[in-house]
């Protein structure tokens, strides 16, 4: 088995004035669906504007690979319902404040 890589999910929400209603009515499915990857999902959360509204989400989450990441978007709640406008992926290398629990660089 490989070793897991770390990658960013940046999430956009979409805009055209749906969002809000699509993540409340998906919220509890996607936090369920979510609890299968605990240790595997460092941190992560939704991003706001300065009104504190809710504009999409971040995460970083260890995966094998690219492919492995975009399977775990797909399968989600909020991307089945069509939440996003973008999503992009990106390999993290993590350095500063670097979990123990992650192989040496």
């Amino acid at each position: 088995m490989s070793m897991l890589k770390q990658f960013i999910v940046y999430r956009t929400d979409r805009t055209d004035g749906k969002a809000e209603e699509i993540r409340k009515a998906t919220r509890p499915l996607h936090a369920e669906y979510m609890k299968q990857f605990h240790g595997r999902v460092h941190f992560g959360g939704p991003m706001q504007n300065k009104d504190g509204v809710s504009i999409g989400g971040m995460m970083v989450i260890d995966a094998h690979d690219e492919a492995e990441v975009w399977e775990m978007i797909n399968n989600d709640p909020f991307e089945k319902a069509e939440l996003s406008s973008k999503i992009e992926v990106y390999q993290f290398r993590w350095q500063t404040k670097r979990p123990a629990t992650l192989p040496p660089l």
